[in-house]
């Protein structure tokens, strides 16, 4: 089992706090039912929702708030696992300097976890966004349900995702919430 906290949190460890880079004005936004991640793809570049991010020294957070093993019955080991998820948390300071940052691109921060996904729902606009997306995992027959939402300005972000990932074999079940947040603390260190 630990090594299913390892795969779900180390992706989003490595590429959920990545902000993309997006040349051009910033439209309003878009909202999409029933979409193809590259439909969604597709709508983002196009639209490009949000403005410029402001370049600097970045502090990026990102933790696992809620973490639950329902296929497994209640047990000393199985609560150990609990808790030792819950303990992630990793946070990082870095220099954003050379570009203009954009909203979250959906591909890097909402797919993390699968592939092939399918967005049941997602709105993005306006500074923030919120959708529900499903993919398949790596491992045959098992289906991974993501909802997500967050917000975003020229110098914070914050997204949530409540993940629910159900392989073929239940007992193995994983429920989390993760959340990733940063905010610009200044110039960058020289």
């Amino acid at each position: 089992m630990q090594g299913v906290i390892r795969a779900l949190a180390a992706p989003a460890a490595a590429t959920a706090l990545v902000l993309l880079t997006g040349a051009g004005r910033a439209s309003d936004g878009f909202t999409l039912t029933d979409a193809t991640a590259k439909q969604v793809a597709d709508a983002y570049w196009k639209a490009r929702p949000g403005g410029p991010m402001r370049m600097g020294q970045w502090e990026r957070m990102i933790a696992i708030t809620a973490f639950d093993l329902p296929g497994q019955p209640a047990a000393a080991e199985r609560d150990a696992l609990i808790a030792k998820a819950k303990q992630q948390k990793t946070t990082e300071s870095v220099c954003q300097s050379g570009t203009d940052l954009a909203a979250p691109e959906p591909a890097q921060i909402f797919e993390m976890q699968g592939q092939k996904c399918h967005y049941q729902r997602l709105t993005m606009g306006g500074g923030s966004f919120a959708g529900q997306l499903s993919c398949e995992g790596e491992e045959f027959g098992e289906r991974i349900d993501v909802a997500v939402s967050g917000s975003y300005t020229p110098e914070r972000f914050a997204i949530r995702l409540d993940v629910d990932r159900q392989p073929v074999d239940r007992t193995q079940r994983v429920v989390m919430t993760m959340q990733l947040n940063g905010q610009r603390t200044g110039e960058c260190a020289k």
